[in-house]
């Protein structure tokens, strides 16, 4: 028996057919209603939508099949499925949001988590697109794993043969009726039978949402946002390369990478930290592959360690619950409860009284909660980084055995001082020369030290803008072949367009936000960031506007309030939250009407970028790096001017035509960025330096 698994709608019925015409082969099919096991030593294929864990027999010796379409195409199909045959009442666009968004896994897990499963279950992948190209071929990958019969290639169906015809399978053979109206819904069944006809279905809102929630695996199918698809990257696409049939080139050499990494012991949650997190969590698949070329190893807490070995500590798989998912969980268990306990005539006005002591007594809780461990998380980070040695000396590891010693914080020079090696710093930005008055000696004369013995190394700089890399450049006297430009980018399955308009009422409710329009912006002591200049032109907003119903929303921790605030005419209107939990935030930024992030100065801007990875569209400083990467998709304003920061919150505010383009633009722009393509260049950064130094 072989599994022959897909997601709904990816060519799975086509596939038997096939099997049935040209090489006489019946198939069955398992669904979870079944009941029973699968009487598979009647059946040599047996088609299946389930997730591997759901199968009987759950057997990982049985071979699996995995038919794969581009997610579009297969989503658009289920959509009209849905209309045109089970639900003629419903609504094609709503169909397709909800199973798009697959809440609580429901559509078989939803398209990408499905795949995802059976890519580490199947013994061969399948494309639609391939299939429909040249049947016979994809077919006959399958003697790998099974004896087929030979082919009889003049009994190959068409799509209209099956179409229009009486196909072996498809939804017309489980129809009781008269003839005529099984061949109605076998027609409505095989829709179309090409690639890419989500061309012709969905508007540009719905190809970006789609986008925003499959791109991570649309990326490692290879499938592309304008459509097609793209070749495979060796180093990170191995496993489906193989799975294709196809072989990834053998490493004709080896390199080794040390990635410094303490600035994960930090328990501030800053970009530098974000930015080497994320990095790593990029890099750690193309440490899984046995004939990877590249061995990356990390340095923390005075220690080595294999980022192949480590990973899975260093990235715990168990995601942070945000405060509503936290309240949904909690609410079902006591439902649960309820059931057993309550008497049935009883249970809704139970159920609604839990709802309402949820709201009120379990928010605080749950507040409460995250931040007892915000602050145990700070506590016992701090007392690790002391115990550890942060700044340990890298004593008994031997440098010489890398190729590329990559320190992402020039101020990170520490362990590494009396050694020489080729050196890769990644470049932030270059403030505390730019804008002294922004820094502290201590910080200014520690960031000093650091460029300097990486400036003596003769290292190489990898920037993270084309801002920094021209700050650096005119600085120092450093050969532009020695820097290197990478853009960072926003965690995009964490920040992205909120479709669920409850959890959007839970959290303002759990930073005591109204219901009415709000302004969001970042609380943050650093005077680089201009928060009080956003905050006066706001009140001066509500000077000109006072009957505009519009709060200005200032998320972070409470550490910041000055006493010019407290003087402002509309202060009532400012909202402080507090500390906000990092899985809220993405919450957060769906409720604004834009993100006014108007900063001096930004290496990159990540907050801009992930506001915009929500559909939010932001105003931001005409200036550095972020007039270089947001310029043409958001608002520009002078940060030294007031009145500039104010006309554009009017314009956001009072042209909805304006807003709701803006929050296209913004979101089609965070798909140039993302943490594999961030991965990917590094690593070509990694070989350049290293191959250039070889040769020298």
């Amino acid at each position: 028996m072989i599994w022959l698994s897909s997601f709904p709608r990816s060519g799975n019925t086509f596939f038997r057919n096939v099997l049935f015409e040209v090489y006489g082969l019946e198939s069955s099919s398992f669904y979870e209603n079944v009941g029973e096991p699968v009487n598979y030593m009647d059946f040599p294929f047996v088609k299946t939508h389930m997730r591997p864990h759901e199968l009987q027999p759950l057997d990982l010796n049985i071979p699996a099949v995995h038919l794969v379409r581009d997610g579009r195409d297969a989503l658009v199909s289920m959509a009209h499925q849905r209309k045109d045959i089970y639900e003629p009442d419903s609504d094609f666009r709503e169909n397709f949001l909800e199973a798009l968004v697959a809440a609580e896994e429901s559509y078989f897990g939803g398209w990408s988590l499905n795949v995802e499963d059976w890519l580490s279950r199947a013994d061969v992948l399948i494309r639609f697109e391939d299939l429909i190209e040249n049947p016979i071929a994809q077919l006959e990958r399958l003697r790998s794993i099974y004896e087929l019969p030979e082919p009889n290639v003049e009994k190959l169906p068409g799509f209209k043969d099956l179409k229009f015809g009486a196909p072996q399978y498809g939804r017309g053979k489980r129809v009781a009726g008269n003839e005529q109206e099984e061949l109605e819904i076998v027609r409505k069944s095989f829709r179309k039978g090409k690639a890419y006809g989500w061309k012709e279905e969905l508007d540009r809102e719905l190809q970006n949402i789609f986008w925003s929630y499959h791109r991570n695996m649309m990326d490692r199918l290879g499938y592309t946002r304008e459509g097609g698809i793209r070749k495979l990257n060796p180093d990170f696409d191995y496993q489906i390369i193989k799975l294709l049939g196809d072989e990834t080139p053998l490493a004709e050499e080896k390199y080794r990478v040390l990635i410094e990494a303490n600035k994960l012991l930090m328990h501030q949650n800053d970009g530098v930290k974000r930015y080497l997190l994320e990095l790593l969590k990029a890099l750690y698949p193309v440490t899984q592959n046995e004939n990877s070329r590249w061995q990356i190893d990390i340095f923390l807490k005075g220690r080595v360690y294999s980022l192949k070995d480590y990973g899975e500590r260093l990235f715990d798989s168990k995601k942070n619950e945000n405060h509503y998912n936290r309240y949904t969980r909690i609410s079902k268990s006591i439902r649960e409860v309820l059931k057993l306990l309550v008497p049935k005539a009883y249970r809704d006005t139970s159920t609604k009284y839990v709802k309402k002591v949820m709201m009120k007594v379990g928010l605080k809780f749950a507040k409460s909660m995250a931040r007892t461990r915000y602050a145990f998380e700070r506590m016992k980070s701090g007392k690790e980084t002391a115990r550890e040695n942060f700044e340990a000396q890298i004593g008994s590891v031997e440098l010489g055995v890398y190729d590329l010693v990559h320190v992402p914080l020039p101020q990170h020079y520490e362990p590494f001082k009396g050694t020489q090696n080729n050196y890769l710093v990644t470049l932030h930005d270059l403030t505390h020369r730019l804008f002294e008055e922004y820094h502290t000696s201590s910080n200014i004369q520690v960031a000093e030290k650091g460029m300097q013995f990486f400036l003596d190394q003769k290292a190489d700089f990898l920037c993270i803008s084309e801002t920094t890399k021209k700050d650096l450049l005119s600085q120092e006297n450093i050969e532009e072949n020695r820097t290197h430009i990478v853009y960072e980018a926003a965690d995009n399955q964490k920040f992205r367009p909120n479709l669920n308009s409850n959890k959007g009422l839970f959290v303002r409710t759990v930073y005591g936000i109204p219901q009415s329009p709000f302004l969001f912006t970042l609380s943050t002591l650093e005077p680089r960031k201009n928060l009080m200049n956003t905050i006066r032109a706001f009140d001066e907003l509500l000077d000109e506007y006072p009957e505009m119903d519009v709060n200005l929303v200032i998320g972070g921790k409470n550490g910041w309030k000055s006493k010019d605030v407290l003087q402002l005419k509309h202060k009532k209107r400012i909202i402080f939250t507090g500390f906000i939990d990092e899985n809220d935030l993405p919450i957060l930024y769906n409720e604004a009407m834009a993100l006014c992030y108007v900063s001096h100065y930004e290496g990159f801007g990540l907050p801009p970028l992930e506001a915009m990875s929500c559909k939010t569209p932001v105003i931001f400083g005409d200036n550095s790096s972020m007039k270089e990467i947001f310029e043409g998709y958001g608002l520009a304003a002078k940060s030294d001017e007031v009145a500039s920061i104010k006309e554009q919150m009017k314009k956001i505010l009072l042209d909805k035509n304006l807003r709701e383009e803006l929050r296209e633009k913004s979101i089609e722009r965070s798909f140039d960025f993302s943490w594999r393509q961030t991965a990917i260049e590094t690593l070509g950064v990694y070989e350049k330096t290293i191959t250039k130094t070889n040769k020298g």
